[in-house]
């Protein structure tokens, strides 16, 4: 692939193509000085197009990236605008640049999923044209197929393309022929493309204006698993009349395994522990049973929602997991575990204030989950095997994403008495470290941030908002 200096090497051959062609000389000099491009006097009187890529060259890295990036976004010129395939070539560029000129979907599995397009009316309820116009313009023109009856794509004149979109034959007529779409997409250079085109093209071919719900939903499943062996997927992340809106997104290397048991909500001693069968990790708790809680489900798409939470209290409560008073027994229960006032603070937060924004998506806030267990206690060894066992707080993502929330009071890093414990604060950060290797993602709150109670408040939301933007997460109202 074209590295980063030969693609800053198009760039400015094509910004000098698009301002020679839409400007003359007396205005090409106000949109290169909009552009901030090097202008200089044309001494050596040189033609219009030696001129404009004289002070391309000339112009440094940085401001012909700008300049590209305006032009993007509105081209400055009052005698006309560029063309959108100028347009898509410039964009193309910008993201090579942005890349490092790094292909991250291989050429093995776009043509894997081209593969799997054939005969799926990938265009949907558009024409070919309209389904390709706004994310590849360079594919417009008199080469473009039409589709058969049959959903394939044939190439041909209008008056043969007119037989076979009828299902009818005429005598003395060419017969249109069939492309594949693999063959179709190498043509418009498939392999080529920077990731963020490609990407482009998927999610069009799944929008809920172009495909209606069933063929949406079956294309997802078609591409998912081929887009998922490069480590990206097909992600819901909003909705559009009322439909899901996909975009494609990098999977995050989580945690791996599934979870097979979760022990949370301890109100009381460390609960006592045996393995009835070692080889499956069968676990059975013989003493503080009923002083904490053991999710035994694993979650089917690595998710833990509230709503699933909800649903395995009221079983093994054997009661409604709809009734008003299930959910507020849970809810109490989760709050009898937390052992201060900040804890509390998050825990009331999240249930009063992110809840409503994300409803029945919320996912569950687990307090005090003994991440690591030991089964000897720590007073009978003599060196701590491991440093933390429980956690104030774990979430279970999609794609084994598993965050570890933790409110850090003073005893985190001093003593009783409010001297600073190097030692202490150095066994807490390299225990991070041991915990993000293995995959979770750790957020601290420093206990300073909860003693304004409004302003604490506003952090909480903020850091949700934000986190559950990142993954995916949808707001009940989107």
């Amino acid at each position: 692939m074209a590295d980063v200096q030969h693609e800053l090497g198009t760039l400015r051959e094509i910004i000098a193509n698009i301002i020679y062609s839409l400007e003359i000389w007396d205005t090409l000099h106000d949109v290169c000085h909009t552009l901030d491009l090097y202008v200089e006097d044309n001494t050596g009187k040189l033609g219009k197009f030696s001129y404009l890529c004289k002070v391309a060259s000339d112009t440094n890295d940085l401001s012909i990236i700008a300049a590209a990036e305006i032009i993007l976004n509105s081209y400055p010129g009052k005698r006309g605008k560029p063309s959108a395939v100028d347009l898509q070539r410039l964009q193309d560029s910008l993201w090579w640049i942005k890349s490092q000129s790094d292909q991250k979907i291989s050429t093995v599995t776009r043509y894997r999923i081209a593969e799997c397009l054939e005969g799926k009316s990938f265009w949907g309820r558009l024409s070919i044209g309209g389904f390709f116009e706004p994310v590849l313009p360079s594919a417009l023109g008199d080469s473009l197929p039409e589709p058969g009856n049959d959903e394939n794509l044939y190439l041909g004149s209008s008056s043969t393309l007119l037989s076979v979109l009828l299902g009818s034959s005429q005598p003395n007529t060419i017969q249109p022929t069939r492309i594949s779409v693999l063959n179709y997409l190498q043509r418009l250079g498939l392999a080529e493309w920077p990731d963020e085109r490609f990407c482009l093209l998927i999610e069009r071919m799944v929008l809920p204006e172009v495909q209606p719900p069933d063929k949406q939903n079956n294309l997802v499943e078609l591409i998912n698993p081929l887009l998922q062996s490069d480590s990206y997927e097909l992600r819901q992340e909003g909705l559009q009349g009322g439909f899901p809106l996909y975009k494609v997104r990098r999977i995050e290397k989580g945690v791996s395994g599934s979870p097979k048991y979760i022990i949370f909500a301890s109100t009381g001693p460390k609960p006592d522990i045996v393995i009835d069968d070692a080889v499956n990790m069968n676990i059975r708790v013989v003493r503080y049973a009923d002083q904490c809680l053991i999710y035994d489900q694993p979650p089917p798409h690595g998710d833990l929602t509230w709503e699933m939470l909800v649903e395995w209290w009221s079983k093994i409560k054997a009661e409604d997991a709809e009734d008003k008073k299930t959910r507020r027994d849970l809810g109490y229960r989760l709050r009898a575990s937390l052992q201060s006032e900040p804890e509390k603070m998050l825990f009331d937060t999240y249930f009063r204030d992110v809840k409503v924004i994300y409803g029945v998506n919320l996912p569950a806030l687990l307090p005090q989950v003994h991440l690591h267990y030991d089964p000897i206690r720590q007073n009978e060894r003599s060196k701590p095997v491991l440093v933390r066992q429980r956690m104030d707080f774990l979430m279970l993502l999609r794609n084994s994403v598993r965050i570890v929330i933790e409110i850090d009071g003073i005893q985190h890093y001093a003593d009783d008495e409010g001297r600073a414990l190097p030692g202490r604060y150095a066994e807490m950060v390299a225990e991070d470290r041991r915990i993000r290797v293995l995959g979770y993602e750790v957020y601290r709150f420093g206990g300073a941030e909860f003693i304004n109670p409004e302003q604490a408040n506003q952090t909480i939301v903020t850091f949700f908002n934000s986190l559950f933007d990142r993954y995916g997460i949808l707001r009940e109202s989107s």
